[in-house]
């Protein structure tokens, strides 16, 4: 069980909606400026989808079969979401006031499609969803790779990935070209080298006779420098995307080929991180507009925008992981015959010659 991977995803969401709920406080007040920052959230988060895309692929399922299985995983509480996002939108447009809800951008929204909000930014109506655009955009690249030999499955994964950036760079100016030319993909093809990576033996012999914190200790001062210094923004996002990847090596070797973390909290946690993602943003836009117009002290209500935000996200996402997401999984993977094969393990071979290292 990747119960570091779990920790590490878990923390990842929570440092998303901290960096939603610190813009959002910023947005609406004059007074507090909170000089944290949790900007590390989002591009962890790629690189842990890159990472578990290569745990969990098996080269004997078939390309249909791999992309439904994703498919049912992500979109029933995605859709979900937005569908509420939209009708707060329609009813309240000052709670989502840059949410484009014309007829283009609803389709657009519901089938992860890049388009400009009326901020000019581009994202869905939820507007969290850009990131899974991406994530979509990899689970379809990890099905066409299984059409290729087994041995160069996941490196053929990489190589399209690079090839969507480059490839963008021929479209026309809008956001297409914005949207899939962006090198934060690069963020996601670090997190598939990791995983092919710690399928090499020598690596895994090396992971095993070598402590794994000090790797992690490199790449959280990486996030340290790319938060702190002037770079440019490719140079900005190579920083997060090799400390991110470092971060994911450091805690899978742990979880692979030493001595993992064992708490059946961590595990829950990687299972309710998806609804941390969803659900944040809508709570932090009731609650924020809320408390700002009806308390006189910023500071008052950043403070209790925090207190009620973070606590009730977890709540509502264990209910969500419990309630929703678990049986409608279920329920779609009986009624589109989908395998339930468990996933092949990134330590290929070795996986069953684990030792235990501290």
């Amino acid at each position: 069980m990747l119960h570091s991977i779990n920790l590490l995803r878990t923390l990842s969401c929570y440092a998303i909606a901290i960096f939603h709920i610190r813009a959002f406080v910023h947005s609406h007040s004059d007074t507090v400026h909170l000089t944290f920052s949790a900007a590390p959230g989002f591009h962890l988060f790629l690189a842990i989808s890159g990472f578990i895309l290569v745990y969990i692929t098996r080269p004997d399922d078939t390309p249909l079969n791999f992309m439904m299985k994703r498919t049912v995983r992500i979109v029933p509480l995605y859709w979900a979401a937005t569908t509420l996002t939209l009708l707060l939108a329609l009813a309240r447009p000052w709670l989502f006031h840059e949410a484009d809800t014309s007829l283009s951008s609803i389709v657009s929204s519901y089938l992860l499609l890049p388009h400009y909000d009326l901020g000019g930014d581009i994202q869905p109506i939820l507007f969290v969803g850009w990131t899974l655009g991406y994530i979509m955009l990899f689970y379809l690249l990890f099905s066409l790779s299984l059409f290729v030999p087994e041995r160069v499955q996941v490196p053929a994964a990489i190589l399209m990935t690079i090839g969507v950036i480059a490839g963008a760079q021929l479209l026309p100016a809008g956001p297409y070209r914005e949207f899939y030319g962006n090198p934060i993909l690069l963020e996601f093809a670090m997190g598939c080298i990791m995983g092919l990576a710690l399928r090499q033996k020598a690596v895994q012999e090396f992971v095993k006779r070598t402590s794994m914190w000090p790797i992690g200790l490199i790449g959280i001062a990486g996030f340290a420098i790319a938060m702190n210094t002037t770079l440019p923004s490719w140079g900005r996002m190579g920083v997060y995307a090799v400390s991110s990847a470092l971060v994911v090596f450091a805690c899978a070797g742990q979880d692979l080929f030493r001595k993992p973390l064992n708490n059946d909290f961590l595990s829950m946690g990687g299972k309710i991180s998806y609804g941390i993602f969803l659900i944040h943003p809508l709570l932090m836009t009731a609650f924020g507009v809320t408390l700002f117009r009806l308390t006189s002290n910023d500071w008052v209500a950043t403070i209790l925008l925090f207190a009620t935000v973070l606590p009730l996200t977890s709540f509502l996402a264990y209910l969500s992981f419990r309630y929703f997401e678990t049986p409608t999984n279920t329920w779609l993977r009986k009624a589109f015959h989908l395998s339930k094969l468990p996933p092949k393990s990134v330590q290929g071979k070795a996986a069953t010659m684990r030792p235990t290292v501290v």
